[in-house]
């Protein structure tokens, strides 16, 4: 689906019904695709809990694919709100680091999130690799350049020496993650007090290695 196209049928332009309509749509495909996976979500079944015609699916979102990529970005710039938020990046990187991580461990431990992550490791069709591409950058990518821009302010401003912060942010975001999210995407029970020692300890031992030393 072309940039463009999407750009069309965006939230820019669109009537308050537009808008409402193709709010209903997506998160009508939001539903079968996680009841049904991506290969046996079916375009009709869509369209059918959303009301609406056919022509106008195709017309904004092109296929079926195009369809996924626009839920995918809808659904992550909600998950994405509360990191826009400026009260939660400081200058102060402990409390900042913790702030970030429980919106992290939150948004991530939603049951719609496990279940599109299941849904995106289990995708078996011929757009496969198109598939966890999308995934990728709408959610883990996105995450990790927000935290590496942080980061790259606060080593541009002294109070952090870190070599590379693209790789800072991804080993944080990792460290946070064990061992219970792999746990949560496996369905096995974990102490529910996990994550939340998993960051405290993860924000202590990141913030050993790349504080600036007064």
């Amino acid at each position: 689906m072309s940039h463009s196209l999407q750009q069309e049928c965006s939230d820019k332009g669109l009537t308050a019904k537009g808008l409402e309509r193709r709010r209903r749509i997506l998160d009508a495909a939001k539903e079968v695709f996680l009841e049904q996976g991506f290969e046996n979500a079916s375009i009709s079944d869509i369209m059918k809990r959303a009301g609406g015609s056919m022509s106008t699916l195709y017309r904004c979102f092109g296929n079926k694919l195009g369809l996924f990529e626009a839920m995918m970005e809808q659904s992550c710039d909600d998950l994405f709100a509360s990191f826009d938020q400026d009260r939660i990046w400081s200058d102060d990187p402990e409390s900042t680091l913790y702030s970030f991580g429980q919106r992290f461990i939150e948004m991530v431990s939603r049951p719609q999130a496990v279940a599109m992550y299941r849904l995106v490791l289990s995708a078996n069709s011929a757009e496969r690799e198109q598939i966890q591409a999308l995934f990728y950058n709408a959610g883990p990518d996105r995450i990790r350049k927000l935290l590496t821009v942080y980061l790259e302010r606060q080593n541009a401003e002294g109070r952090m020496n870190i070599g590379c912060c693209t790789v800072a942010a991804g080993q944080f975001v990792e460290m946070i993650k064990q061992p219970w999210h792999l746990k949560a995407l496996l369905d096995i029970p974990y102490d529910p007090a996990l994550p939340e020692q998993s960051l405290r300890q993860g924000v202590d031992i990141f913030l050993k290695g790349t504080l600036r030393s007064a």
